[in-house]
């Protein structure tokens, strides 16, 4: 497990924008990477020095070899080191020795899953948190740093532009690479391939990548956070400044085995990642096609306003229908437009278009293209309209039906620029023509507006236009997430309470609870029953059973003269099922009905500390699975957004009648939750299972509290 080490930002920045270069382990044989490394910084325009190593001597690319580290000038910024792993340890203490900022260590065979790999991973991060060098690493495909030539990887060509990736798998920088290319997406800033992470991280790269003014967007590929808090505090500081998008691997039982094969990774359930990654910030992809295509679109339009909706501006009925679908599948709304927009639109484009929205333009626009740009200005001043979606041939109508319209469709293009620009409404293109690197395309791309030519890939970006705006323009809030809180990436320690202590734990913290009494005899079981004078349960009480009703240890709708053999019952099933078994007695509570059952649950999870769940409960919760997540302390914000992802959420409010609980009733309660747990740090889990609402009160009827031993 990688080490955590407070970041000196200076000699990160040295690593990954280097203005020198050692290779160690260089070569002469063109098919080895210590060769193809001095070629790829020449070829890539790399203009600092470069100081090949190999004991051997030698001479290729123009440079002489030097024999020894130790013979390399003080203060070189990063080396590759391009040497079997076993060697690993020395070259990095040798490298020290002349104070190298950092290295690149491209070699395998440090996995968790070997003695050799565990000792040498250990040896490794012992030698980078001693001697203060940077590690990235081992098991990587490099670092590029694309506007300065330090190209570290070999891929050749590297278009540069905005958007800065960050990886565990040199596979995915190729795919982004090439995706973005086949989408004229945004070029790269900078590359940062992490391996197996025995030392830098995503965290320190987000940060670090974050404070770059010229980074505008971060891709993130990720098959595992080992410091999964550290990453949250990251991002969700990161991103008030920069767009961060990430594509997770090995989220399916066959996928958390590939990568924990491939980079030693464990990756956190997806839906545990999606609650929290999206409360940080980070817009989550989930095809290997989007994450090129998002990040250029945040890195270079506008955000939308998260008051307003979308509008569809097409050329085509049917283009518009698959549109309005992909917007309803993407949870986005259409925009209901004034009925002054709706006549000012009619007067541009006639009587036979289509005014609602989506709005067809009936043709209109086939010989005349500055239409959509008249049509775009008059839809930016409705005050619903928060994005405009153009759908369609935009661009090649000079293709498809007269030559004569270049020069129009160009001046269109800019036209629709400036309004993006003085606007700030983001704008969206797609078109068919969109592959074709049209020059009034490029106009447009240049200007901030992506131009795609899938309608699903360009509706997803206007998804992830909207969900930045929404999480912008709620920053004020959100938590401040702290990477304090510690995570092992191993499950604690615990010690089950019985559910009398549990109760009585929460209740002295504050937090609701429905009426109870503990009977240590039948003779106070049967006085319980009676006090309360209704139908009530008895549950045995004991820390050594943790499913009670598994082994007969609780009795339902019990009034006051069946509570004495209830308990006999009780204490003859849990006795001969659960031998050994401490029992303090049985807890005696009211039975209350509900429509609905409900779960909060809290724990202190390995990869990204104190978690709030919230869901549907009962019996069914694993059936349901209707829960969302978020990393606690949390605000009410964040609570009304985990109610929000969920369909049992619906019925508070006084949904038809169901219940007279709100939303922000339970939002404060699950801020309560949060609270509690990251206040009381020996509180490991706690399952709230099912809660039931009675008039305005919330109550938890099953109480299950894990202690840290």
């Amino acid at each position: 497990m990688p080490v955590k080490k407070t970041a000196d930002p200076e000699q990160l920045k040295r690593v990954l924008q280097p203005g020198s270069v050692a290779i160690v382990g260089a070569s002469e044989d063109p098919s080895k990477r210590g060769y193809q490394a001095i070629g790829s910084l020449q070829s890539s325009g790399f203009t600092g020095p470069v100081y090949p190593v190999n004991p051997k001597g030698g001479f290729a690319k123009g440079l002489n070899f030097l024999t020894a580290i130790a013979d390399l000038p003080i203060g070189v910024d990063v080396a590759v080191i391009a040497v079997p792993a076993a060697a690993i340890p020395r070259v990095l203490n040798d490298l020290a020795d002349v104070e190298v900022a950092g290295a690149v260590v491209l070699a395998d065979g440090f996995t968790s899953t070997t003695e050799s790999g565990r000792r040498l991973s250990a040896e490794v991060q012992e030698i980078s948190r001693t001697r203060g060098i940077r590690v990235v690493g081992p098991n990587t495909s490099g670092i590029a740093h694309v506007a300065s030539g330090a190209n570290l990887v070999g891929l050749p060509d590297i278009p540069s532009g905005p958007v800065s990736i960050v990886t565990q798998s040199g596979n995915m920088f190729l795919s982004v690479v090439a995706d973005g290319q086949a989408s004229n997406a945004p070029g790269i800033h900078s590359y940062i391939g992490l391996g197996n992470q025995l030392d830098l991280g995503y965290a320190e790269c987000i940060s670090a990548l974050a404070a770059d003014p010229s980074v505008k967007a971060i891709a993130v590929h990720c098959e595992g956070l080992w410091h999964g808090r550290e990453f949250l505090a990251a991002a969700s500081h990161a991103a008030r400044s920069t767009p961060i998008v990430m594509l997770q691997g090995g989220l399916s039982t066959a996928g958390r085995q590939t990568t924990l094969s491939h980079t030693g990774s464990v990756s956190a359930p997806a839906d545990v990642s999606a609650g929290v990654l999206r409360q940080a910030g980070v817009e989550l992809v989930h095809r290997s096609d989007e994450l090129a295509v998002v990040a250029g679109a945040l890195a270079t339009a506008a955000h939308m306003n998260p008051n307003r909706q979308t509008v569809i501006l097409s050329d085509g009925g049917g283009h518009a229908a698959l549109a309005a679908d992909a917007m309803d599948m993407q949870g986005l709304a259409l925009a209901e437009l004034n009925t002054a927009t709706r006549d000012e639109l009619g007067e541009l484009l006639g009587q036979s278009a289509a005014l609602a929205n989506p709005i067809d333009v009936a043709g209109a626009t086939d010989a005349n293209p500055m239409l959509l740009a008249e049509c775009a200005e008059v839809l930016a001043k409705d005050p619903h309209v928060g994005a405009i979606h153009i759908i369609g041939l935009y661009g090649g109508y000079h293709l498809r039906f007269d030559s004569r319209l270049h020069d129009e469709e160009l001046r269109t293009s800019e036209r629709l620029v400036r309004l993006a620009q003085t606007t700030e409404i983001p704008i969206m293109v797609q078109s068919c023509y969109a592959h074709q690197g049209l020059d009034n395309h490029e106009t447009l791309r240049r200007g901030g507006i992506p131009v795609l030519s899938s309608i699903d890939q360009s509706v997803r970006v206007m998804r992830a236009l909207s969900q930045r705006g929404m999480w912008l323009g709620t920053r004020d809030e959100r938590s401040v997430l702290q990477a304090s809180s510690t995570t092992t990436n191993k499950e604690p320690d615990s010690l089950l309470l019985d559910e009398a202590h549990g109760r009585e734990l929460l209740s002295q913290a504050g937090l609701p609870m429905a009426p109870w009494a503990l009977a240590t005899s039948a003779a106070e079981a049967i006085d319980a029953v009676n006090a309360f004078d209704v139908p009530c349960a008895l549950k045995v009480v004991s820390a050594d059973v943790a499913h009670k009703s598994d082994i007969g240890g609780v009795k339902l709708h019990v009034n006051g003269s069946g509570a004495g053999p209830a308990w006999d019952e009780i204490m003859a099933s849990v006795t001969s099922r659960c031998p050994g078994a401490e029992i303090r007695g049985v807890l005696v509570t009211p039975v209350i009905r509900s429509s609905f059952e409900f779960l909060v649950g809290a724990r202190r999870d390995p990869t990204f500390g104190p978690l709030v769940t919230f869901g549907a409960g009962g019996v069914l919760v694993e059936i349901s699975k209707d829960v969302s997540f978020r990393a606690a302390p949390l605000t009410r914000r964040e609570a009304h957004e985990m109610i929000a992802e969920t369909a049992i959420g619906n019925v508070l409010d006084g949904y038809r009648g169901l219940t007279t609980v709100t939303k922000s009733q339970m939002a404060d309660f699950l801020v309560s939750i949060g609270q509690f747990l990251t206040t009381e740090s020996q509180i490991a889990e706690l399952d709230l299972n099912p809660i039931v609402t009675a008039g305005d009160k919330i109550l938890p009827l099953d109480v299950r509290v894990i202690t840290s031993r």
